[in-house]
């Protein structure tokens, strides 16, 4: 009985590129890396980025209120 049927999380799943996408993706790959490995790790830089840029943003634009957490752990 293969992994795949005994985890469904783990089913192997085929994504279609084109010949130009595959070469940039496999020049991206370190030695010894999977695709999977890869793709893992660019998901997880993707989300780092898109957390820090929100982060930014909101001290460029967001207006901060000052608060005392005592305060709000009273209220339960």
């Amino acid at each position: 009985m293969s992994s795949a049927t005994q985890n469904p999380g783990s089913q192997i799943k085929r994504i279609a590129v084109k010949e130009p996408t595959w070469r940039d993706l496999h020049d991206l790959k370190e030695a010894g890396e999977s695709f999977d490995e890869l793709i893992t790790r660019m998901i997880r830089r993707k989300r780092d980025y898109r957390d820090w840029k929100m982060a930014v943003e909101l001290e460029e634009e967001g207006e901060f209120v000052a608060f005392d957490p005592d305060d709000i752990l009273q209220d339960d």
